[in-house]
């Protein structure tokens, strides 16, 4: 991730070489030059090409588990700079087919939906459910379950 070939890192590299003490809105104090590579306040320059590549790195990864905008920027301030980061992050997790698919709305549609009725006489309402694939048993290998929504008892009715 060496930012020598963006074209703004070079301007501030440039800026600061000719000892200017401000660039753009940036204090150069908080920069420096390392093997050629810019950092600002200790955190590496990613030139802009890269951010997407990097937000893919940290926030794909399956331990981070597609967490929220808060958590994300943080996790990126701590190593990296780029400018207007936390509006590139936010595009890139909104963008993110796996956190639409996992976020919960919050809107005038869902608040449509109406909870369940609760039962008012015994194996009126039950729920049913197959568990397969299971390893031959006296020529079973399915199991169905049957439970009463009202008083949770249940049945187990083998198959095949």
């Amino acid at each position: 991730m060496i930012n020598q070939i963006d074209k703004l890192c070079s301007e501030y590299k440039q800026a600061m070489n000719d000892n200017k003490l401000k660039f753009h809105i940036t204090k150069l104090k908080n920069c420096k030059i390392i093997d050629d590579v810019l950092f600002k306040k200790d955190l590496l320059w990613v030139f802009e090409n890269m951010h997407t590549e990097l937000l893919q790195e940290v926030y794909d990864q399956s331990s981070i588990f597609h967490l929220d905008n808060k958590w994300i920027i943080n996790l990126v301030q701590r190593f990296y700079y780029w400018s207007n980061h936390q509006a590139t992050i936010r595009w890139y997790i909104q963008n993110c087919h796996a956190y639409q698919q996992s976020k919960v709305f919050r809107n005038s549609i869902n608040e449509l939906h109406h909870s369940l009725s609760i039962s008012q006489k015994c194996w009126k309402d039950i729920t049913m459910n197959f568990i397969t694939e299971l390893s031959l048993s006296e020529d079973y290998n399915v199991i169905c379950t049957i439970i009463c929504c009202l008083i949770k008892e249940h049945h187990y009715v083998l198959c095949h």
